[in-house]
């Protein structure tokens, strides 16, 4: 796993949680007023809606706030990236049927700052761990990813479209391919969001109302 991580960009983790404790983390969010205000409404969506969104995502209720600092998630830190990191927000994301893609981008923007900023810290990681209480199959609001794609230096030349086409294979010392993920219900993804990533549309007739 850990060579996944510094390789390929992330690593995938499917039954993270226990049948009780998913259940009741979807049911804490779910009963939250303004998330159950917009679930009770999903039906009167316009034709292109727009997903519920919260960030920073602080009103975390307890099932919610034990994401945050899980003596998992703090070990698997330590071994990942070492003990010098901190933690900068959370963020709720909840995506109805026929909600649009998110295209490929990368989370990590020390280095497009005008002027940049950070810099003693630029060329590091920008880890974000999420999870899937629902999980979520191929074409259906699905997680791509472009394996690698941490490894070449962030600079505006760069685009998921130039990496796809192979112009930046060398510099990564692997070939550049998009991987699209399906994941079962209770997965958590742990990922150096320097890596290009993007989301894929829910469909209109998707199974699922809305992926959390």
């Amino acid at each position: 796993d850990l060579d996944s991580f510094h390789n390929d960009g992330y690593i995938v983790y499917t039954g993270i949680f226990v049948d009780e404790a998913r259940e009741k983390l979807i049911d804490e969010i779910v009963q939250d007023a303004s998330v159950r205000q917009y679930i009770d409404a999903l039906d009167d969506l316009p034709p292109e809606p727009k997903p519920y969104f919260v960030r920073p995502w602080n009103e975390r209720g307890p099932y919610s706030d034990r994401l945050i600092d899980d003596p998992f998630i703090a070990s698997l830190l330590r071994v990942t990236i070492g003990g010098d990191y901190h933690f900068c927000h959370s963020a709720l994301n909840i995506a109805p049927r026929g909600v649009g893609e998110i295209p490929y981008h990368q989370d990590h923007h020390h280095w497009k700052h005008h002027p940049r900023v950070n810099i003693a810290e630029r060329d590091k990681y920008y880890i974000q761990a999420l999870y899937y209480p629902l999980g979520f199959g191929l074409g259906d609001r699905n997680l791509k990813v472009i394996p690698g794609s941490h490894l070449v230096s962030p600079t505006e030349e760069v685009t998921a479209e130039r990496m796809l086409a192979g112009e930046f294979d060398a510099e990564a010392g692997r070939k550049l391919e998009e991987k699209r993920l399906a994941l079962p219900p209770g997965s958590m993804v742990y990922i150096n969001a320097r890596i290009f990533h993007g989301v894929e549309a829910k469909p209109v007739d998707s199974p699922a109302p809305y992926r959390i």
